[in-house]
């Protein structure tokens, strides 16, 4: 176990070099034969699907969303209990909540469930009064530059704090949450929740490739979910936030290689200043290879087309995390029958170990992480793809720009894994 993430990282086998090379080839052949023959128009500009109006009253229902709340809100309470009153020692169960259950849970429940998140959000139940659990907005283009930034302040404390693992840090960071959003709600309006908070932002984000949507009239509506993102109009400084998420997940492969452990090990104190520089140019070098990719479309801005990296964040996500919320998601449930360490036994749960039969089958283990990894770059190229074509369809060079920087992110991704 190496502490990383808050909490430790699962270390699967080394992905095989033929794997890398083979992944990196269906890549580039993919992608190339897409832009080049199959996809000439775009397809999913209008976002339609089948609805489900009997779903949606079930869901939507007082005594549903009553009994999730109270569920979620009663996990959220063990969690704070387990922060303020709990002992600082590594099988505190507030520290998988954070950093496994909440940060990489989020991905798979996004994608299962559309944006759960948002009808759970604990500061959406706190400021209720004032409209913040009104239905989300059919569509909604307000800027998440803060949750941006405070999504790179969560990656800083996940990734090089020292001391991320300790009560007093956790703390810390904890109330510098607290007063981001209870102010910024209160100085400005419930909307500030969208905008600032870091883990509704990355859910919705996520959401938009579920096959979940609403339509205007609020009805839920099943669809294919390259159409409900590509559809998707985009919020501003999106590109920002999905090159936040990239960078931070880029800098975590990178921080695990043995170049990266050589480098620093002898560096002392300052090499959490040496990593924190190194995760800020992760982010700013996803946003620059963006950028550059994204020139040649004058009709489209960065935003516009940053819906094409989602798929990408998911992959990259998925990829390189699935193994630890596997494991650590199981400790961390059983964690919960004595969240403050007093010999408690709440749900019987305290003896219970962590099934592991997964990481009997590492070679399958290493194949889904490729699969993850050049799939999400498939999905991110089509989507980028279709969204491109409604302002440039004539010239396949216009396009080539950034399906070349597209494949430089996931031959990259499967460099540094194989690196790790």
């Amino acid at each position: 176990m190496i502490l990383l993430h808050g909490i430790a990282s699962r270390h699967d086998l080394p992905l095989p070099f033929w794997m890398v090379v083979m992944g990196g080839a269906v890549v580039l052949v993919a992608t190339f034969w897409v832009a080049l023959f199959a996809w000439r128009s775009p397809r999913f500009e209008e976002r339609c699907g089948r609805p489900l109006p009997r779903l949606t009253a079930f869901v939507d229902a007082r005594g549903v969303s009553r009994a999730l709340r109270i569920v979620v809100a009663a996990v959220w309470l063990v969690a704070l209990i387990a922060l303020l009153f709990g002992v600082d020692r590594i099988d505190n169960p507030v520290f998988g909540f954070v950093y496994v259950w909440l940060w990489v849970g989020l991905v798979p429940a996004s994608l299962l469930l559309g944006q759960v998140y948002r009808r759970t959000n604990p500061w959406r139940l706190l400021f209720s009064r004032s409209g913040a659990t009104a239905p989300a907005p059919y569509e909604s283009t307000v800027s998440v530059l803060p949750a941006a930034l405070a999504l790179l302040v969560f990656s800083y404390l996940e990734l090089i704090q020292p001391g991320g693992a300790t009560l007093p840090v956790l703390r810390v960071f904890a109330t510098g949450w607290v007063v981001w959003m209870v102010v910024g709600t209160l100085a400005t309006s419930q909307r500030w929740i969208a905008r600032a908070d870091p883990f509704e932002a990355y859910a919705s984000t996520v959401s938009r490739l579920s096959p979940w949507g609403r339509s205007r009239d609020g009805v839920i509506v099943l669809l294919n979910p390259l159409r409900n993102l590509a559809s998707w109009k985009a919020p501003r400084h999106l590109a920002i936030l999905c090159s936040v998420l990239l960078g931070g997940t880029l800098f975590d492969a990178l921080s695990n290689t043995t170049w990266w452990v050589r480098s620093t090990q002898g560096l002392g104190d300052s090499a959490f200043v040496v990593a924190t520089l190194a995760l800020a140019c992760c982010v700013a070098v996803v946003i620059l290879l963006f950028r550059l990719g994204t020139l040649p479309y004058r009709n489209q801005s960065m935003d516009a087309l940053a819906p094409g990296l989602v798929p990408l964040v998911v992959g990259y996500a998925l990829s390189h995390y699935s193994t630890m919320l596997y494991l650590e998601g199981q400790r961390t449930l059983f964690r919960f029958s004595d969240p403050v360490g007093r010999g408690w036994n709440l749900f019987g749960m305290v003896e219970a170990s962590p099934g592991t039969a997964l990481f009997g089958f590492p070679m399958v283990v290493a194949l889904a992480q490729v699969a993850l990894i050049v799939g999400g770059h498939l999905l991110g190229v089509l989507v980028t793809h279709d969204i491109a074509l409604r302002s440039s369809p004539g010239s396949v060079k216009v396009h080539l720009p950034l399906l070349l920087v597209m494949v430089a992110f996931t031959v990259g991704g499967l460099l540094l894994m194989f690196g790790g």
